[in-house]
C-alpha cells in the first residue's frame, strides 16, 4: 500500500511544477486520488479479513499440535503433518478461498511442549494493480504451549440418606458429565485420571479396607472411619497411621482409585446408592488420599498418584454434599465440620486444588464448602439438578483448560 501513496505523491509534485494546470487536470487528479483511496479501502478490508482467518487457523493448528507433542509419541514429520492438516481444514471451515499461503513452517520445542508456526500469506490486489501494486504479502505466526497438566482428580460424592431418589440420579448424571469431559480424547490422547470417594456414615474402602486399617484378620465389614492422634488431619500413609474401624453402617458404594477407564468410573457411578448419615470429613479425607503421593504404595500401580512437585501433574478434588456434616467417630478430633476445615486447610497447603459443590444444602454446609474451596470462584451452590450438572461441567472445563501464547 505504501507504493500507492508514493505514486500519488509523485504525481502531485509533477502537477505542482506544471504551471499550465487546468480544471480538467485538477479533476483528473481528484479522480485519481479517489480511485487510490477506494483501492486502498477495498484491499485493506480483504487483507484484514485474510489476516484474521489465517491467524485463527494458525492458533487452532498450534494448539492441536502442541497437545499431540505433549501427550503422544509423535515424530517431527508427524507433528508437521498434523499442524498443516489442522491449518488447512480450519481455513476450509471458514470458507477462506482468497489469496494463497506459502512457506508454512513449524518449530518444535519438545522440552517446553511448545509449537510455533509461521506462514506467508499472499493476496492479489484489485484496484491496486492500477498503481503497479500487484499483491499484498505478510508473514503471520502463532505459538502454543499445552500447559494443562495431567489431571489427578478425587471426587467426594455424598450418598447419604437425604440423597435418595431423584437427587442421587441427578448426581450420577453430573458426575458422568464430568468424567466425559475430563477423560475426553476426541482432541487427542490424555493422561488424566479420576478416582471416586463415596461417603455417608463412613467410607466403604472395599478391597482396600483391611490394608487401610492394618487389620491382621479379614474385616467383617469394609467400612472405615477417621484416625485419631498426630495423623488425624494429614495424608500420612495408612501404613504409618492406620484408619479407624468404628462402625458397620455405611454406603454400599465403594472407593475407586485413580483410573483413566471411563467404563469403570461410569459403572461405579451408576451403582451409587443412598443411605445413612453424613460424615463429610471422611469423604474429604478419602478424596485427598486418592491423589496423595503419600499413598503411592497403597494403591495399585496403575493408580499410583504422582509427586506433589511433579510439574506435569495437577491434583484436585471435588467436595460435594447436600447436607450438614453430622457424624464423627473420634471425639478428640472435633465434630465433622471442624475436622473438615482442618483437612481442607492441610490439603490446600499440600498443593491440592479444591472445588466444592453444595446441592440443595443448608447454610451450615455451604459455610464449610466455601471455606474449603481454594478460591471463591471454585465454590458452587446448586439449587436443582440442572445447576448441579452445570457446576460439574464448569469444574471439568476449568480443569481441562489450555493456555495459548502469541
Amino acid at each position: 500500500m505504501q507504493r500507492f501513496f508514493q505514486t500519488i505523491c509523485a504525481l502531485g509534485r509533477d502537477l505542482r511544477q506544471d504551471r499550465q494546470g487546468t480544471v480538467a487536470l485538477m479533476f483528473g487528479l481528484a479522480v485519481f486520488i479517489l480511485l487510490a483511496i477506494t483501492g486502498i479501502a477495498i484491499d485493506s478490508s480483504r487483507i484484514n479479513r485474510l489476516n484474521m482467518r489465517t491467524t485463527t487457523a494458525l492458533d487452532a493448528a498450534a494448539l492441536a499440535t502442541a497437545k499431540t507433542l505433549r501427550l503422544a509419541d509423535a515424530s517431527n514429520a508427524e507433528l508437521n503433518a498434523i499442524a498443516e492438516a489442522y491449518f488447512d481444514s480450519n481455513l476450509r471451515a471458514q470458507n477462506q478461498f482468497e489469496g494463497r499461503t506459502e512457506n508454512f513452517a513449524v518449530t518444535i520445542d519438545r522440552e517446553q511442549s511448545r509449537i510455533a508456526i509461521s506462514v506467508d500469506i499472499v493476496l492479489p490486489t484489485t484496484i491496486g494493480r492500477v498503481f503497479n501494486v500487484n499483491e499484498h504479502r505478510n508473514t503471520l505466526s502463532a505459538q502454543a504451549i499445552y500447559s494443562a497438566r495431567d489431571i489427578e482428580l478425587g471426587m467426594m460424592l455424598d450418598v447419604s440418606g437425604s440423597m435418595a431418589g431423584a437427587k442421587v440420579q441427578e448426581l450420577r448424571d453430573a458426575a458422568k458429565d464430568l468424567v466425559e469431559i475430563v477423560l475426553n480424547e476426541s482432541q487427542g490422547p490424555t493422561k488424566n485420571r479420576i478416582g471416586i470417594a463415596p461417603y455417608s456414615s463412613a467410607v466403604n474402602a472395599g478391597v482396600y479396607a483391611q490394608l487401610a486399617t492394618k487389620n491382621p484378620n479379614p474385616p467383617t465389614s469394609t467400612h472405615v472411619t477417621e484416625r485419631p492422634g498426630a495423623h488425624a488431619f494429614k495424608d500420612t500413609s495408612p501404613f504409618t497411621g492406620p484408619l479407624g474401624k468404628k462402625t458397620n453402617k455405611c454406603t454400599d458404594s465403594t472407593v475407586v482409585p485413580l483410573t483413566a477407564d471411563r467404563s469403570v468410573l461410569d459403572d461405579h457411578i451408576d451403582q451409587l446408592s443412598a443411605g445413612g448419615s453424613t460424615a463429610g470429613h471422611l469423604g474429604i479425607a478419602w478424596s485427598w488420599y486418592i491423589v496423595s503421593p503419600e499413598w503411592a504404595g497403597f494403591w495399585p500401580a496403575e493408580s499410583t498418584p504422582r509427586a506433589y512437585d511433579d510439574p506435569e501433574a495437577m491434583k484436585a478434588v471435588i467436595i460435594m454434599t447436600d447436607g450438614e456434616f453430622n457424624t464423627a467417630f473420634e471425639p478428640g478430633n472435633g465434630n465433622s465440620s471442624q475436622q473438615s476445615d482442618k483437612l481442607c486447610a492441610n490439603m490446600k497447603n499440600a498443593g491440592v486444588t479444591v472445588f466444592s459443590v453444595g446441592f440443595e444444602a443448608p447454610a451450615s454446609a455451604l459455610d464449610v464448602l466455601r471455606q474449603c474451596a481454594t478460591k471463591s470462584s471454585y465454590f458452587f451452590e446448586a439449587r436443582n439438578g440442572n445447576e448441579l450438572r452445570d457446576a460439574f461441567r464448569r469444574i471439568a472445563n476449568e480443569l481441562t483448560g489450555l493456555r495459548l501464547t502469541h
